[in-house]
């Protein structure tokens, strides 16, 4: 007998290739469905139908409601208020489970097919909370994913006694499981290392979070990550016979990626805000962060004039290219942004210092001599994505110099910045939850705006963008 579960994880939105998924996950008629969190968040159909549109059921939750038997809670489905998120579930007709949020929702989910009991046991990356922007989770409790799935596993092989046993955690691995090759630290973030090495009796491991493609056995565990953002999804193929069990998996690719958002959205995508002559783009990831350009100043001018700071924090998508130049659309703005406020704090002049050495330690010099993100050099290192520019400051890094040593000449105003000074600073909501930076975590709020970067950036195009965008400082890295 041959039952077979497909599972999907990290879709954020896409519903352009969701659409086309649901066609290929519909056509194989599996017997059990499995979404592994991060379903709507991350798109600019997911934005359009959060923010603008007038629809009741976003049309990915239609889709949703034919296909899956379950779904895990991932850490984007807590993006929003407590009430919003539990009135945007309610229109889900399946079940989406977590065993590590309290009695938030149920541990796990049971279904018997053709006569052998399945039991899906989900979790959530507890780290969770560290990236709540606004305070919406404070009167919700994570425990570690990892004790909770000990916990669960146990009872369900006690009192539930299942022929199949599935632990669907939104969470990934801090090591290659197979090469050993460091991810990053064993901070609790991703727990399926430990799962693995210190839970039995698991069939199958579902994880997520990192937006890998995996499919390996480890020691008796059938271990998969299905990829991300809709590129394809994972076939469980388990054969019983008699008393004992076979499982393997296969990736099942997105069949063409020539797809596009519903018309409604694409309009809206397509409507043009205004136009601008200069060049305000860029290009490289490392060449982007290497000098100031005008998309940079761009940015600072915008949240200097929208929270009256004196100094502007901002850092860019990882992205090879963006910015804006000749016709500005939705499209453009929705890619090149976020969803964050901007939030005001007031920061020593010492604290803006060791702030800068930390984002400047995301560089090193590679075995050529040349600048290099320090991820391409050294393992267990800040993360390129910890990077930000610093507005209303000039400055040098010197990457030639030790790590917390590398930033120099810093003028406020052509005056060096003072230490004990106190100066208004404005950064994103995402940086205040202090997780790259924990300095910044707690920080009194002297003020917050009321849009989130989208809204704000677009007002700022097509209302309050001077003809050249003024120079709030300048800074250069140097090797």
């Amino acid at each position: 007998m041959t039952i077979t579960i497909l599972i999907t994880s990290d879709l954020h939105g896409r519903l352009d290739r969701f659409e086309q998924l649901f066609h290929q996950m519909k056509s194989l008629k599996a017997d059990l469905v499995i979404d592994n969190g991060d379903f709507l968040d991350g798109s600019p159909a997911s934005f359009y139908y959060k923010h603008i549109s007038n629809n009741e059921i976003q049309p990915m939750i239609t889709l949703a409601n034919e296909l899956y038997d379950v779904a895990v809670y991932g850490n984007h489905e807590f993006n929003d208020h407590l009430p919003n998120i539990k009135k945007l579930h309610s229109q889900f007709r399946f079940p989406w489970i977590s065993c590590n949020i309290g009695d938030f929702s149920k541990p796990y989910y049971t279904k018997t097919i053709r006569g052998r009991k399945f039991i899906v046991i989900g979790a959530t990356t507890h780290f969770t909370p560290l990236w709540d922007e606004h305070g919406y989770l404070t009167d919700l409790s994570f425990q570690s994913a990892l004790k909770s799935i000990q916990h669960w596993v146990t009872f369900v092989k006690t009192y539930e006694k299942p022929d199949y046993l599935i632990v669907a955690y939104h969470g990934g691995f801090s090591e290659d499981p197979l090469t050993g090759a460091i991810f990053q630290e064993r901070i609790g973030e991703n727990e399926a290392n430990e799962i693995l090495e210190l839970t039995e009796d698991i069939d199958l491991l579902i994880t997520g979070h990192q937006h890998l493609y995996f499919n390996k056995r480890i020691q008796q565990t059938l271990t998969v990550q299905p990829a991300s953002h809709g590129k394809g999804f994972i076939e469980i193929q388990v054969n019983f016979y008699g008393e004992t069990k076979q499982s393997s998996g296969k990736f099942h690719p997105l069949k063409t990626d020539h797809t596009s958002y519903p018309s409604e959205v694409e309009r809206w995508l397509d409507e043009e805000i205004t136009y601008i002559e200069k060049d305000y783009t860029y290009e490289g990831l490392l060449k982007a962060r290497l000098t100031s350009h005008p998309y940079i100043q761009l940015l600072h001018d915008m949240q200097i004039k929208a929270t009256g700071a004196q100094i502007s924090v901002c850092d860019l998508a990882f992205l090879e290219k963006g910015g804006f130049k000749g016709s500005i659309t939705n499209r453009d703005i929705v890619f090149n942004t976020r969803e964050h406020t901007l939030k005001v704090i007031s920061l020593f002049g010492f604290e803006i210092k060791q702030l800068m050495e930390s984002s400047a330690a995301v560089f090193a010099l590679n075995n050529e001599g040349k600048i290099d993100f320090r991820t391409n050099v050294y393992p267990k290192t800040p993360q390129p994505y910890q990077y930000d520019f610093w507005g209303g400051l000039s400055y040098t890094i010197d990457i030639r110099n030790p790590v917390g040593k590398r930033v120099k000449n810093i003028t406020f105003k052509g005056e060096p910045l003072k230490d004990e000074s106190t100066y208004e600073v404005v950064l994103n909501s995402y940086r205040l939850t202090g997780y790259d930076f924990p300095l910044l975590k707690n920080r009194e709020i002297l003020y917050e705006t009321a849009y989130t970067v989208f809204f704000l950036l677009k007002g700022y195009l097509k209302n309050f963008m001077p003809i050249d965008v003024p120079h709030h400082g300048s800074f250069k890295v140097i090797d």
